[in-house]
C-alpha cells in the first residue's frame, strides 16, 4: 500500500512478529480522517503483521487456566520456567490491590490466597506491561494507556461482581480493551533513528476510531479466547450483531468509570500538561444512549451503581498505592 512500508522484520529474522512497522503519511492524508483510519488499519490486515509478542510463558498459562483439571503444581511448573516473570507476578500478588494478612512470597502461596484465575490474570497483566504497553517514541501517552487499561481491567471485574455476568474473563478483556491504541503507537513510532514520530495530536481522532477493529483484529492473532475479540470490538458500543453484549456492557462501564474517577486515557479537560491527548478531552468516552444500555444489559439500579462507584474509588486508590 502506498505510503506505508514493512521494515527490517521478515519471518527468518530475529525478532519478527513484534508489531513493528513503519507509517508514512503525506500532507495530503493528514488532512482526512478517514484516510488515515484505513492508512492506519491497513498495517493490521496485511498479511505479513503479528501483534508484539507475548512470553510463551504467559500464553501457556491463558491455555492452561482453561483447563478443569488444572492443578497448583502445573502452575507454578510452568510460571517457574520464566524467572522474572514469576518474580514479577509475586510482587504483583503482594501490592495493596490484592491485600492480604498474609505475606504473598511464593507462587504456590499466590495461587493459594488468591486462586488460579486471579493469578493467570496477574501474568497477563505483567506480560502486557513487558511487552505490549512499550514505546520509546510515545512513553508518555503508553504509559498513561497502561494505567488506565490496568484501571479498567480491575473496574470490570468488580462491575460483574455486581451483576449476573461470569466474571471468568472481565479483567483480561478490561485490560485489552484499548490494546489496538497501543498497537497503533507501535507502529507509528517504528521510525529511522533521528527522525521524529508522527504528531499524535494530529492524529488522535483517526487512531480512536482504529483503535477497537485494530485491537480485535491483534486478539485473534494472539489466539485469545473467541469472545475476546468481539468484546474489544463492542466495547464503545455495547451490541454485537444487534444484540447487548454482557461482558462488552461489563468493560464499556469499567472504561467510562475510570474516566470518571481521573483513571482516563485522555487527560482531563483543563490538564495543563504537554500530553498531547489533552488537546482532544472528549475522546474515548462512551455516549450517554450506550451506557444506559450497558446498565439496562446488567441490570445494574441506581443503588448498586452507586455501591459500584463507592468501591470502585477504593479500587483506584489501592491501585495508585502499588
Amino acid at each position: 500500500e502506498a505510503g506505508m512500508k514493512r521494515r527490517g522484520k521478515s519471518k527468518t529474522e530475529e525478532g519478527y512478529g513484534r508489531g513493528e512497522a513503519a507509517i508514512d503519511f503525506d500532507d495530503d492524508v493528514l488532512m482526512d480522517e478517514a484516510a488515515i483510519k484505513e492508512k492506519l488499519l491497513g498495517v493490521f490486515r496485511a498479511p505479513g503483521y503479528e501483534p508484539p509478542e507475548l512470553p510463551a510463558t504467559a500464553q501457556q498459562v491463558l491455555s492452561l487456566s482453561q483447563s478443569p483439571d488444572v492443578e497448583i503444581e502445573q502452575m507454578v511448573s510452568l510460571l517457574e520456567q520464566d524467572a522474572m516473570l514469576a518474580a514479577r507476578v509475586i510482587r504483583v500478588a503482594g501490592s495493596a490491590v490484592y491485600a492480604s494478612a498474609v505475606k504473598i512470597d511464593s507462587l504456590q502461596n499466590a495461587i493459594m490466597r488468591l486462586g488460579l484465575g486471579t493469578v493467570r490474570d496477574i501474568v497477563m497483566q505483567v506480560a502486557m506491561n513487558l511487552r505490549v504497553f512499550r514505546c520509546e517514541a510515545y512513553t508518555a501517552p503508553m504509559e498513561r494507556l497502561r494505567l488506565h487499561s490496568q484501571a479498567t481491567a480491575h473496574l470490570a471485574r468488580l462491575v460483574c461482581k455486581y451483576s449476573s455476568v461470569e466474571a471468568e474473563f472481565a479483567f483480561l478483556c478490561g485490560l485489552l480493551h484499548d490494546v489496538g491504541i497501543a498497537g497503533i503507537l507501535v507502529a507509528l513510532g517504528d521510525v529511522p533513528r533521528k527522525k521524529a514520530p508522527p504528531d499524535l495530536a494530529v492524529l488522535w481522532p483517526a487512531i480512536h476510531a482504529s483503535h477497537t477493529e485494530a485491537g480485535s483484529m491483534m486478539a485473534k492473532l494472539w489466539e485469545f479466547p473467541q469472545e475476546l475479540p468481539w468484546v474489544l470490538e463492542a466495547h464503545h458500543r455495547v451490541e454485537i450483531d444487534g444484540h447487548p453484549h454482557p461482558m462488552a456492557a461489563a468493560v464499556c462501564l469499567a472504561d467510562h468509570l475510570a474516566s470518571e474517577l481521573g483513571a482516563g486515557l485522555v487527560p482531563p479537560e483543563g490538564d495543563k500538561s504537554d500530553d498531547p491527548l489533552s488537546t482532544h478531552p472528549g475522546t474515548d468516552r462512551t455516549g450517554p444512549v450506550a451506557l444506559e444500555r450497558a446498565r439496562d444489559a446488567l441490570g445494574l439500579t441506581d443503588k448498586s451503581w452507586g455501591l459500584i462507584e463507592v468501591e470502585a474509588h477504593k479500587v483506584l486508590k489501592n491501585l495508585e498505592a502499588g
